[in-house]
């Protein structure tokens, strides 16, 4: 492993630990909460917008949502895959009944949980260099183990120490590719998804010629565009903050997978800042990208960023893919963005949110959230009631939302670590709480998806 990528970890797991100091052993809260909580409201859910996608509104036939999360016991024997039902119309969100665990390795967070076609759930764990994947159950949530999982891999000790909810690990718009950044070796690994449908249903198979190299591009956090014709990277320093963002076009058809260095990528900040983004994230028209530089007092940083920040995606010319700041950019929040979340459907307006910490490292601020143009890529704070930020749901560190765009998840860490859940209203994105989190037994990743 080179010798920059060595130190530069050793760094990220020293500032892990001291975030972890703070959190009482939390992996990724990264505070700890006094009376600065807040207690959820509201009288019911309203049931979302349009259903997009999934299967927003549920009903009391069924399950709404499914979210799975890592519980990592702790000890030196085993841990567990856990399972949540979110249930619209009973009013319920809390464990699912009869869950069978499925057994993962003890006391590792994983790199991150992530779903792909509304079926498949994969994770990856750096302690033992295996990603599992099960198949989802839409009807029960039950988890069946995907042929040839787990999956032996042998870079997964260089990924995801951060603790800060690293995009290291994620899925095309699609769910037929999963990436992987490999930040010891400077590589992407691509692997593709067997289709539900198909004879290999969720079965990883590397694409050819993967891993593929990122140069002295160090690889970290990733995301696609909405439409999955490029995949988007980060590079990032010790202190929560970014160095600047590489742009690949994935290919289609039988060269789907495939990376090619969009020209003029990868794109740095001489002399400003414009590009230098700890995460970015596309939105469902294809058209923007969305991102925050991670640069916060409460992660070391001199000062705060109190703004995210808007990407064109160029669609045609001679350089496909490339991007450049929208008018305007960056745009002012009132916290300093430490993660984001964008809503995955046009249909309710793309709402994006954003999740802060306060300056002194001991407690979440809270959500705010934004209407995003995507014909100007201008962001406009939400207004009431309730507006941004939103001070009646429950504060947390980061979030994603459910296929339908009709729920927003956020993962905290009061007196334990816990789940919330947030109705987006259709038209406004004002947040409402109606249900008490639910709480997970240990700390680590987790991820959300509606019944297929």
């Amino acid at each position: 492993m080179k010798m920059q990528v060595r130190v530069l970890l050793s760094v990220l797991v020293a500032l892990a630990l001291m975030f972890l100091a703070a959190c009482g052993g939390s992996y990724n809260c990264a505070v700890t909460f006094g009376s600065s909580s807040c207690t959820p409201s509201g009288s019911g859910f309203g049931g979302g917008g349009t259903g997009g996608t999934g299967g927003g509104g549920g009903g009391g036939g069924g399950a709404t949502a499914f979210a799975y999360a890592v519980d990592q016991i702790g000890g030196t024997t085993t841990g567990t895959m856990d399972g949540f039902e979110l249930n619209v119309g009973a009013g319920t969100f809390a464990p699912i009944s009869g869950f069978n665990a499925p057994l993962i390795p003890p006391a590792d967070p994983s790199i991150g949980v992530v779903v792909a076609q509304q079926q498949f759930l994969y994770t990856a764990f750096a302690s033992t260099g295996q990603i599992y994947g099960w198949s989802v159950d839409k009807t029960s949530g039950a988890l069946t183990a995907i042929t040839g999982s787990p999956y032996s891999v042998s870079y997964l000790g260089f990924v995801g120490v951060s603790g800060f909810n690293q995009l290291s690990m994620i899925t095309n718009p699609a769910g037929t590719l999963l990436f992987v950044a490999d930040a010891g070796n400077d590589e992407i690994w691509v692997y593709e998804i067997g289709p539900g449908s198909g004879s290999t249903p969720g079965v990883l198979t590397p694409v050819p010629n993967s891993p593929f190299s990122t140069g002295a591009f160090q690889p970290w956090n990733m995301t696609t565009d909405g439409l999955g014709k490029y995949l988007y990277v980060t590079s990032i320093t010790a202190d929560h903050q970014g160095l600047g963002i590489a742009a690949y076009s994935i290919g289609t058809g039988s060269s789907e997978g495939t990376l090619a260095p969009v020209v003029g990528s990868p794109f740095f900040s001489i002399p400003s800042a414009a590009y230098n983004m700890w995460a970015v994230q596309g939105e469902p028209s294809g058209t923007l990208l969305i991102g925050t530089s991670g640069q916060s007092v409460a992660a070391g940083a001199a000062t705060d960023d109190k703004h995210l920040y808007v990407y064109y995606i160029e669609q045609s010319g001679t350089a496909p893919g490339s991007i450049k700041p929208v008018a305007n950019s960056p745009f002012a929040t009132t916290y300093a963005p430490f993660n984001i979340a964008v809503q995955p459907v046009e249909a309710n307006g793309e709402f994006v949110y954003s999740f802060s910490v306060a300056d002194n490292g001991q407690a979440y601020n809270p959500l705010e959230g934004y209407l995003l143009n995507t014909t100007t890529g201008a962001l406009t704070p939400i207004v009431g009631p309730p507006g941004s930020p939103f001070s009646g749901v429950t504060f947390a560190l980061f979030g994603q939302f459910d296929q339908s765009g009709d729920y927003l998840f956020s993962y905290g860490d009061t007196a334990t670590p816990q789940l919330a859940v947030m109705d987006v209203a259709a038209g406004t994105g004002a947040l409402t709480e109606p249900l008490t989190p639910t709480p997970l037994v240990t700390t680590g990743y987790w991820a959300v998806t509606d019944p297929q």
